[in-house]
């Protein structure tokens, strides 16, 4: 299935950087090391384009990256057909944005959209936010989206039984020992 989301989210980005019915802009910025205090992320437009944002960040440890997007404005885009469209979200492992580095992805991003990347190692990630912005003729306003990103760790997995029962024989085997020497002397 890894496969198959990688081979999908490359598609995906290939499509997405290349349909341009508009200029097309990539940005890239370091959110630095996330914590469990989001950090914000965002973009301000004000021109009609086809967009890449790339917010790269590390993460100390284990854990799960989840934040939200928000591009919500429905009564301007009804009254002067202002609108910022995010059409997906795709997690890189690394900051190389490339379909073989592609971890995972969410094609379907409705106006408010909570996201959640688990089974995360330490290391370095690149999220992009892709998408389209469209500004009514003549229209003096900006377009934007935000949204907010943290990480939390994972729990230590729980010992498994057989390294249990192979302390548990080590023990046994010193306090064997510590008697023997106690007996003979």
């Amino acid at each position: 299935m890894n496969g198959l989301h990688k081979f999908l989210g490359g598609v995906v980005a290939s499509t997405v950087l290349a349909a341009s019915a508009f200029a097309q802009v990539t940005t890239t910025t370091n959110l630095g090391e996330l914590s469990a205090t989001p950090t914000n992320f965002g973009n301000t437009f004000n021109q009609s384009v086809n967009f890449s944002d790339i917010y790269t960040f590390s993460i100390a440890g284990n854990g799960s990256v989840s934040g939200y997007t928000d591009d919500s404005n429905t009564f301007r885009a009804f009254i002067d057909f202002r609108d910022v469209d995010i059409t997906s979200l795709i997690l890189y492992k690394g900051t190389t944005v490339n379909p073989t580095t592609v971890l995972d992805y969410d094609l379907y991003v409705p106006a408010y959209n909570t996201f959640t990347f688990s089974g995360l190692t330490a290391g370095t990630y690149s999220l992009a936010v892709n998408g389209n912005v469209s500004l009514g003729a003549g229209s003096g306003d900006l377009a934007k989206y935000s949204g907010q990103i943290s990480t939390t760790a994972v729990a230590s997995p729980a010992p498994e039984a057989s390294d249990v029962a192979m302390t548990l024989m080590g023990l046994a085997g010193v306090g064997f020992m510590l008697r023997r020497r106690k007996q003979q002397a």
